[in-house]
């Protein structure tokens, strides 16, 4: 009679998808909180879900015996039951805190069509009849869990039911006859399905939600070089005010998977409920994927004197609409780490090319700086490879995201008709970057500091000594005066939150806090 309860509890544990969790290896690296709010939007998804599966319930057969009057014991079966009108009036979904969660119905309707058999001796009666039944509430009460491989478990701690009124018509060969006894046969039909409501749920939950939980995947990957592992760290934590689930969040490289070196750091959320949903996202999500990416090679990228051409017109036009270079744009074919990585790569590019910089990836612009570069290769193009001494690391404070990068720059010249890049000399360069940031209409704002300046040194050269004080003081100067006002600037007026198409999530609002973001929004 129960249309898969088991939809309702998968709605809940895909939206669910502590207010304090342990600290050291079991620290997640993600926890999704379902709130109230959350709940009732599960609740309404539920139920949806239950109206559309109601045409396709396979009603358990009933049979079975009773007396009727001088006839004696008559043998019963009621088959190919269907239900015809479903009338969900009252439901609700709520929070058990320390187990799971309640789910019940209450003063429903419902009407099943289907065959009727009696047989008495060598006498067998059949027909068709309708059976309505009034007022059927149900109440189930699901314990919520995890089972040691990282995936939730579901089961039914209690259930109870009562059936109000049940009325049966009956039609077909000697059907008066049976009318007669019909209050006899309504109430027989009213015990069995009391008696068998709980028990449908409980099969249903065993044969059909317990083996899908067990086969959740916990992993999905994300491109050819790196997968994430999403399974659970724990049980999910129920109180009275939301639902909180721990997921591992970590990447791992495709190729070869090797233990993180690293813990993720505890994850204290915020007594924030306004919202149907949080997310708490650790540092240690970024910062595993960073690993991952930079073992593999992608987060090396190259400058051209372009790139810097297309970084100019940006700071000095401030209705540009894009701010990073249309090679790094986002497609389906480019993961999402190297768009990452090439926003990057364009950022420090700003370091270097700021409004009217005077020095371009050329000899004759560098001559100035490098004296024997204009004399070895006179009016000769540059070209710079960047790549990350390790991988680089986010770290969040209240209100802050902070990064350190140490990147690696070869220079080449690139010889003239020729396809032969000429090395040059390598440099490092070492910079510290605070930005704050915000949501807001559905825009980020924030804002960009130097935690430090960046520092240069000259790690190899093939062209002789020369002074990277010199570059690191102009490099300092633009960024100051130039490159951080002009960012700023299109920081505070914001750009559009790069959410999904088919995003339902609105409402957003993002918080730094100490090891992770907190980001709370709610859902169409």
């Amino acid at each position: 009679m129960m249309a898969r309860p088991y939809c309702v509890v998968v709605a809940l544990l895909l939206l669910a998808e502590v207010s304090r969790l342990g600290e050291g290896a079991s620290n997640p690296g993600f926890v999704v909180r379902i709130t109230r709010k959350g709940l009732e939007y599960a609740r309404q998804y539920g139920m949806a879900t239950l109206k559309k599966e109601l045409s396709t319930i396979n009603v358990p057969d009933l049979s079975g015996s009773f007396e009727v009057g001088w006839m004696g014991s008559v043998s019963y079966e009621f088959k190919s039951l269907r239900i015809s009108n479903f009338q969900i009036r009252n439901s609700d979904l709520s929070l058990l805190p320390g187990r799971g969660v309640r789910a019940s119905l209450s003063n429903n309707y419902v009407s099943i069509g289907g065959n009727w058999k009696v047989k008495k001796a060598f006498i067998t009666l059949q027909g068709t009849f309708d059976l309505s039944v009034d007022g059927v509430s149900i109440s189930i009460y699901l314990n919520l869990g995890e089972d040691g491989s990282g995936r939730p478990t579901a089961s039914v701690a209690h259930c109870s039911n009562s059936v109000g009124h049940v009325s049966i018509h009956i039609s077909g060969n000697l059907s008066w006859i049976l009318n007669l006894f019909h209050k006899r046969i309504e109430n027989k039909l009213k015990d069995i399905l009391k008696q068998e409501i709980c028990e449908i749920v409980r099969k249903s939950t065993s044969s059909h939600l317990e083996p899908y939980l067990r086969t959740l995947p916990v992993t999905l990957m994300i491109d050819q070089v790196a997968g994430i592992d999403y399974s659970l760290v724990g049980a999910p934590q129920v109180t009275s005010q939301g639902l909180d689930t721990p997921f591992k969040g970590e990447f791992f490289g495709r190729s070869q998977r090797s233990p993180v070196p690293f813990d993720a750091p505890p994850i204290r959320l915020p007594q924030q409920h306004d919202r149907m949903a949080y997310f708490a996202v650790s540092q240690y999500v970024f910062n595993s994927a960073s690993r991952v990416y930079h073992q593999a090679g992608h987060m090396n990228f190259t400058i051209r004197n372009e790139d810097i051409q297309i970084l100019t017109e940006f700071l000095s036009d401030h209705s540009a609409k894009e701010w990073w270079n249309p090679r790094c744009l986002a497609s389906e074919t480019t993961p999402f780490i190297t768009t990452m990585s090439c926003f990057l790569s364009n950022f420090l590019l700003l370091l270097q090319s700021p409004l009217d910089f005077p020095i371009h990836l050329h000899t004759k612009s560098l001559g100035a700086v490098i004296p024997q570069l204009a004399r070895l290769y006179p009016n000769t193009e540059l070209e710079l490879e960047m790549s990350p001494e390790s991988a680089p690391f986010l770290m969040f404070t209240p209100g802050n995201v902070t990064c350190m990068p140490v990147m690696n720059i070869q220079a080449f010249a690139l010889l003239p008709n020729s396809s032969n890049r000429k090395p040059l000399f390598q440099l490092r360069a070492r910079t510290d970057i605070s930005a704050t940031i915000s949501v807001s209409s559905g825009r980020v704002l924030g804002s960009l500091t130097p935690g430090s300046k960046l520092k240069l040194e000259l790690k190899h050269s093939n062209i002789g000594f020369f002074n990277v004080q010199l570059l690191e003081s102009i490099f300092n100067y633009y960024a100051s005066y130039i490159i951080y006002p002009s960012l700023n600037a299109k920081f505070e007026k914001g750009f559009p939150l790069p959410l999904p198409r088919d995003t339902y999530l609105n409402s957003l609002e993002l918080q730094v806090h100490k090891n992770f973001l907190f980001v709370g929004a709610n859902i169409d």
